[in-house]
């Protein structure tokens, strides 16, 4: 039950030691067919919910044998009767009811052999379970916070020493005289050491000293600078105007010379000038002279071409009159060709005609006796398919009445079968079922061993205990009986007299108290894992001997449904022997099964086929029919061909198609050959016809242009003699010029003759300027002077190579100043905010030295005063007064670690707290169970989202004696008597009278039963 609700709510079972959350926890009582399930219904802040969880199991599998794993199913019915999500249930039930398994167990369900867990847990761990209890998480989320923004502090520290030591790596340190100091700070502020603000501060003060004097010598390096380009300036005007004036000497020697030159070819300049008007004369005259030529050759041809006409024009006529002779006679003989073409081309037309029918009736005649023969050989065809149809008939008849009844026995073989497959499944079954037994043989066996090493541990050690107890009674006994005196009264008896009084034995080992007591706590310890493991032991042989009943009950039915009787295991039939009777019948039956199920599917396949041919029959027949009507129909039109055949033979004019084909070519050729000869003829007289024509008409022309060319040609003539004489040039001496000179020769004179004169005008003009510009000046020394320029030159670049050194250094530190002074002044602010975060992290968060306890354990303390104090209240009534948990003080709840939720226990006997270990077994079931109650009433007095009325205890009560029981029991009968639900699950018998309701779990061959037994 207790496993049930457990695992209903968290799908595992209660035990934290002993987890099982599968198959383990499939009953080996019920059928594998069983479905195993938990459904559990709760209320919880007025609403009811119900669980119904389903965990991993076997079950038999449906189509073929063995089993298969089912996977875990949860289903969650919410209050308005919806079904939550699945795969979401888990965490909604842990909603719900507020805690985590682990928690739920050490305040709602205390489980056997883990009363413990909660009494010693740590401070750490008791602090998750408050917070979920008691909604601590604030407190958590304070520390947090603080951490996250100390956190976020140290990040803008770490970027602000980045920037800081970016700028300062930035920082130009020059030679002067505090140069060490400032490189020395820089050193150290770029390292991987300690950040120091006050060396930041000294190198801003540095860094400010450094910036004026680099001000100071960019000034004086500025001045320097200005009066070098001043010097620079001026040595550079006056090489400027020295270079000036040398251009214009230099240009008045050059003009000078140029005019000379022009002087000296003045005389071969008018030469030339001479020359080009004549080689320009002569090539006008020439081209008059070619014009002269032109017409007067033209009027010669044209003198000459009259002339031929005049001659060929007679025997033009006569080949005209001759041709015209020819052409009438070929026309004659065309005539006659066409008559007789047409004569036999008509003949030929018929005769191809009756050929191509005489053609057309043999196709068709070959058509009909192929298509004849064709519709002969499908009424053979359909014949033979009609009767083999009908031997196929008669032969699926006889196969068919040979399978009948393979169907009834196919019927039966399907009971067989599954008779053989549920003996298989029983088979499987007990298999499994000896795994099972097997292994609690084992377990039962290893509880066993364990059992007996444990009570021979626990004789030897009560032995020794027995032992040492004895002496030490003796050693007491001896102390007291040393101090007696005659007469005086003796402090256990009160008899004033000592006959026999106990002596002491010497070298006796005797223990102390303390010792004694510790050697006890040992032995009862070992006593208690005695009587577990005795239990234990039980149990496992108790679960063996069922699992051995099961199998006895298992193999007895096997064999009963094998046929031997009796139902009892190892009777008639050994195990092996069934094994192999099942194997046997289940191949029997599988190779029996093949050979049906063949049958009945060709019996099935026979029917179908008979069903198929008698449908085709009917169409079989019809289409023999239909194929020899068809052959008959076939053979009467080939006859009918024949006969039209033989009648076209006899109408024929020519042998065969191609004596026709030639008798109509001949006749074709013939007249061809005097179509061609009349053409020619024709052609010829045309020809002769148009050169006569044509010679007149030229006649006519050349008579009409002969005296206009000659007119033309004597104007010409008197052209260029008149030319000749305005130009001054006889006709030898042009003819000599034109030979001797190009056109372009004149041109190419002409154009030295204008660049003459172009020099000279330049020459003129530049001599007149340079002697103006040059007036009464001398020409200067410009090496000297180029000289002087490029020594200023060289003493300003000196100069603004000093002042951009100094003003780069100068702008580059006072930026780096400029960066780091604002930035230094914010590391500040960040500095004392993260200083005053980090000291009240380390507080809230227990990390300081002496004090490890945090904010969230202070609070829960208040808590778990609470808690002890409805827990004490128990306790001293269970302990009868003896004992009272308590927490540790302040001053030592945070020394070394966290301890604020520690327990000691405080002894009334001793007066003095001791660790919460030293209890006995008694004493800390008593304990833990009191520090449940009070968190259960601490629970329900707060405002807490957790609201838990039921508790349950497994086991503890045998560890205390009966007057500590009695008083445990009152204790949590009076927290029963309100709302509250208190389970106690024990097998200590005494209980059995101190609790009326109870829920009673008995055991037989068949599993276990419950009953409810009110009181």
């Amino acid at each position: 039950m207790f496993d049930a609700i457990v695992f209903a709510l968290y799908g595992e079972a209660s035990s934290g030691l002993d987890k099982k959350d599968g198959v383990e926890l499939q009953s080996h009582f019920a059928e594998l067919s069983v479905e195993p399930f938990v459904e559990l219904s709760f209320s919880q802040g007025g609403e009811v919910y119900t669980v119904r969880r389903v965990p991993r199991h076997l079950r038999p599998m449906k189509r073929k044998e063995g089993v298969r794993e089912e996977s875990e199913t949860v289903s969650l019915f919410m209050p308005n009767g919806t079904v939550y999500p699945q795969k979401e249930t888990d965490r909604k039930l842990e909603e719900i009811v507020g805690l985590a398994k682990g928690q739920f167990m050490q305040v709602a369900m205390i489980a056997q052999g883990e009363f413990m867990e909660l009494l010693r847990a740590r401070s750490d761990d008791k602090k998750v379970i408050f917070r979920k209890l008691f909604k601590t998480e604030l407190y958590q989320d304070i520390t947090e916070e603080l951490g996250r923004r100390r956190k976020e502090k140290e990040k803008e520290l770490a970027r602000s020493r980045a920037v800081c030591q970016t700028e300062i790596s930035h920082i130009r340190i020059p030679s002067y005289g505090r140069t060490g100091i400032l490189e020395e700070l820089k050193g150290r502020l770029t390292g991987e050491g300690k950040f120091s603000a006050a060396d930041m501060e000294l190198l801003l003060e540095e860094l400010a000293l450094l910036c004026g004097w680099l001000k100071e010598r960019r000034d004086q390096a500025q001045a320097c600078c200005q009066a070098a380009g001043r010097l620079r300036d001026e040595k550079r005007d006056a090489y400027a105007s020295g270079t000036h004036l040398q251009k214009f000497f230099a240009q008045l020697t050059q003009a000078g010379e140029e005019l000379a030159q022009c002087r000296a070819a003045e005389a071969g300049i008018r030469d030339k000038q001479v020359l080009i008007r004549q080689i320009r004369a002569a090539y006008e005259i020439e081209a008059e002279f070619r014009r002269y030529e032109d017409a007067a050759r033209l009027a010669g041809d044209t003198k000459g071409r009259l002339e031929r006409q005049q001659e060929e024009l007679p025997g033009l006529q006569e080949l005209a009159e001759n041709a015209a002779r020819r052409e009438e006679g070929a026309k004659a003989l065309l005539d006659k060709a066409l008559e007789n073409y047409n004569r036999v081309s008509e003949r030929v037309s018929r005769a191809l005609s009756l050929f191509a029918q005489i053609e057309k009736a043999q196709k068709e005649l070959l058509a009909r006796e192929k298509a004849a023969r064709q519709a002969q050989g499908e009424a053979l065809e359909a014949q033979k398919r009609l009767e083999g149809q009908e031997g196929r008939e008669l032969s699926c008849r006889e196969q068919a009445l040979a399978l009948a009844g393979a169907e009834n026995l196919l019927a039966l073989w399907e009971i067989k079968k599954q008779e053989a497959e549920n003996l298989a499944e029983e088979m499987a079954g007990v298999d499994l079922l000896l795994e099972e037994l097997e292994r609690r043989r084992q377990g039962a066996q290893k509880a066993k061993e364990a059992y007996t090493a444990a009570s021979s541990a626990y004789e030897k050690e009560n032995r020794r205990y027995g032992q040492a107890r004895r002496v030490f009674l003796d050693a007491q006994a001896g102390i007291l009986a040393r101090e007696l005196r005659q007469g005086e009264p003796c402090p256990v008896c009160g008899s004033r007299e000592h006959p026999l009084p106990c002596q002491l034995q010497a070298g006796e080992g005797v223990l102390s108290r303390e010792a004694l007591e510790a050697l006890g706590r040992e032995t009862e310890v070992l006593q208690k894992r005695q009587v577990q493991l005795a239990a234990a032991s039980e149990a496992a042989a108790g679960l063996a001997d069922e699992k051995e009943k099961a199998v006895k009950e298992a193999f007895g039915k096997l064999c009963a449904h094998l046929g031997k009787g009796g139902g009892q295991a190892g009777g008639e039939i050994p195990y092996p022997q069934a094994r192999e009777m099942v194997s046997r019948k289940y191949q029997s039956v599988a190779r029996e099964g093949v050979q049906l199920k063949k049958n009945a599917e060709l019996l099935w396949e026979t029917q179908e086929q008979l069903a198929q041919i008698a449908q085709s029959l009917g169409e079989l027949r019809k289409a023999a029919g239909e194929a020899k009507e068809k052959a008959a129909t076939a053979w009467a039109a080939w006859e009918g061909s024949r006969a039209a055949l033989g009648s076209l033979e006899g109408a024929r004019d020519y042998e065969n198609v191609q004596a026709a084909r030639d008798a109509g070519q001949a006749a074709l050729e013939g007249k061809e050959r005097e179509a061609a000869a009349y053409g020619q003829a024709r052609g010829a007289a045309r020809a002769a016809e148009a050169a006569k024509e044509q010679a007149k008409t030229l006649l006519q022309e050349y008579a009409q242009e002969l005296p206009v060319k000659e007119g033309q040609a004597r104007q010409r003539k008197a052209s260029y003699e008149k030319m000749m004489a305005e130009k001054a040039l006889e006709e030898n001496r042009w003819r000599e010029l034109a030979e001797k000179y190009q056109k372009e020769d004149a041109d190419r004179l002409q154009a030295e003759v204008d660049s003459h004169s172009r020099k000279k005008a330049s020459a003129e003009k530049m001599y007149a300027a340079a002697r103006e510009a040059i007036g009464e000046q001398e020409c200067p020394d410009m090496e000297k002077v180029k000289g002087q320029m490029e020594e200023a030159e060289k003493g300003l670049r000196e100069a603004e190579g000093i002042l951009e050194r100094y003003q780069q250094e100068y702008r580059a530190n006072w930026e780096v100043y400029a960066v780091l002074a604002p930035e230094m002044d914010k590391r500040g602010k960040i500095l004392e905010e993260h200083t005053r975060l980090d000291a009240l992290y380390r507080l809230v968060s227990g990390n300081v030295p002496g004090s490890r306890m945090d904010l969230e354990t202070y609070v829960q303390r208040c808590y778990l005063e609470g808690i002890l104090y409805g827990a004490n209240r128990r306790f001293r009534e269970m302990s009868a007064g003896q004992f009272e948990l308590r927490m540790y003080g302040l001053d030592k709840a945070g020394e070394g670690r966290n301890r604020g939720l520690d327990l000691m226990v405080y002894s009334s006997v001793t007066g003095k707290e001791r660790e919460i270990r030293t209890l006995s077994g008694g004493e800390s079931f008593m304990a833990a169970l009191s520090l449940a109650l009070g968190m259960a009433d601490q629970i329900q007095e707060t405002s807490s989202a957790v609201h838990l009325d039921m508790m349950f205890i497994d086991e503890g009560f045998g560890s205390l004696d009966g007057h500590a029981r009695n008083q445990a029991v009152r204790v949590l009968k009076r927290m029963a008597e309100g709302s509250r639900l208190i389970g106690i699950i024990s097998h200590v018998a005494e209980l059995k009278q101190e609790i009326e309701d109870q829920l009673v779990v008995g055991r037989d061959e068949k599993g276990s039963h419950v009953r409810w037994q009110a009181g």
